[in-house]
């Protein structure tokens, strides 16, 4: 709705037109402002999206690491068996003795001279796994050499497998117990 009104010189003579619109008023915010339904739920699925794709890479990236840290913390205990074979840490006997590895799925079991005396059983974290192809599920140490006892060509091998994420790595070994890979 609009007003007009009409100018007129002295002479009343029409100079110019003067129009106001009562209704054409501007309010110091926009009433369009703020997002819609739409845009919130859009930006809420993709921040969603986001969110999970790094929680899954952070899950992938904790399972590579404990397999990592368990492989390091083995192949520490398996050479430190080892050099107990080998300098002849006689462990209070008095005598040199073999020194060896038990394998047992979800544990290992370091042992002097025989498995079953003098163990040290060794957990892992949950969901890793060990196994050897070694015969007896052990690795036994000769005393003075360190050679492993009974190496055969074939059976040189532990693996360490994550279950949760489906990964693994395996350790291959010669016969004087050397680690040559961890693959």
């Amino acid at each position: 709705m609009y007003v007009e009104s009409c100018a007129l010189n002295s002479n009343n003579e029409y100079v110019s037109t003067y129009r106001k619109g009562f209704f054409n008023f501007q309010l110091p915010f926009s009433l369009q402002e703020g997002y819609s339904l739409v845009e919130i739920t859009l930006v809420g699925a993709l921040i969603a999206l986001l969110l999970s794709l790094v929680t899954l890479n952070l899950f992938q990236f904790q399972h590579t690491s404990q397999l990592s840290a368990t492989v390091n913390t083995f192949v520490a205990d398996y050479k430190e068996q080892q050099i107990k074979a080998m300098y002849g840490d006689t462990n209070g006997t008095g005598s040199l003795s073999n020194y060896g590895i038990y394998f047992g799925g979800s544990s290992y079991t370091e042992f002097q001279n025989t498995y079953g005396t003098s163990n040290f059983p060794v957990n892992l974290p949950t969901g890793i796994q060990i196994s050897t192809t070694a015969p007896n599920s052990q690795i036994l140490f000769l005393k003075g050499s360190g050679e492993i006892s009974g190496f055969t060509s074939g059976e040189n091998t532990i693996v360490l497998k994550d279950t949760a994420a489906g990964t693994q790595k395996t350790i291959t070994l010669n016969r004087y117990g050397v680690v040559t890979s961890v693959n």
